[in-house]
């Protein structure tokens, strides 16, 4: 754990887990006219805003692998390293107190999606057998959390923890950044503020997946501040994890399974 990291001033507190039916609901709140095509080249995505502020949106861990979780909800398993975003605003002539308040309101929301290795076609629709059920699965919005990075720099982070894919092959996932100012301006519809892709991360079946990746620097370093992000030494190479690490399988639910084997 990075003790050297600082305490964050008046950090905002991480909304609770939700399911993949609240994707549902951040996708009503989009704007369609206001969003616009999404190119495969990695980088931070900018937009230019009505309010004149340009939110600048980056990748700051990329997904590399995942351990597809079939068609049940038992032994689901999250794609690793769990991805995090960063928020920044960059806009001429505000002040960096003005940032930092900006950067602190609770009206931001990331929603993720699941799209083919050329980012060309989503790919949260799965064969006729299981329309019901979608590719992706787990906590697909992501709240704000205002901390400190590894090196100690101030930021706005989304972090993804708790997402599994079902079915076996390369992806790429795509974020977009999403306003709700509807208090201020109620009449207003909220807009795609930012979007991008991540990097293309492959998704293996059970018995060729090469195991979890210890965790990086970024995601200790928040997860000492409070973020709701597990960390991990890995399994790799068959590592053991340090005491007060999380599961280093990955297992998304790991109280569920522990309840079903006290009842043996």
């Amino acid at each position: 754990m990075p003790s050297q990291a600082p305490s964050p001033p008046n950090s905002q507190t991480q909304s609770p887990r939700q399911d993949a039916r609240s994707s549902m609901t951040v996708r009503a709140l989009l704007n369609d006219d206001s969003a616009t095509p999404v190119s495969p080249i990695q980088g931070p995505s900018q937009m230019p805003q009505p309010d004149n502020l340009h939110y600048n949106l980056s990748i700051r861990q990329q997904p590399a692998r995942a351990r597809s979780c079939g068609f049940g909800d038992r032994d689901r398993r999250v794609i690793d390293p769990p991805p995090i975003l960063q928020l920044k605003i960059d806009t001429p002539g505000l002040s960096r107190e003005e940032i930092s308040k900006k950067l602190r309101l609770p009206s931001y929301v990331v929603h993720c999606s699941i799209w083919s290795e050329d980012g060309e076609e989503e790919m949260s629709g799965m064969p006729d057998d299981y329309t019901r059920q979608k590719r992706l699965m787990g906590s697909l919005v992501a709240s704000p959390f205002v901390g400190f990075d590894e090196h100690g720099k101030e930021g706005c982070f989304f972090c993804f923890p708790d997402i599994s894919c079902r079915t076996p092959g390369r992806y790429r996932l795509k974020f977009v950044l999403v306003v709700l100012d509807w208090p201020l301006r109620p009449n207003a519809r909220s807009m795609v503020r930012a979007e991008l892709l991540s990097e293309v991360f492959q998704t293996f079946s059970a018995k060729d997946f090469p195991g979890m990746l210890e965790s990086t620097p970024l995601a200790k370093a928040l997860k000492y501040q409070g973020c709701n992000i597990p960390t991990k030494k890995g399994n790799d190479k068959g590592g053991k994890m340090d005491d007060g690490e999380d599961r280093s399988d990955g297992e998304a639910t790991p109280r569920r399974k522990r309840a079903r084997n006290n009842n043996l």
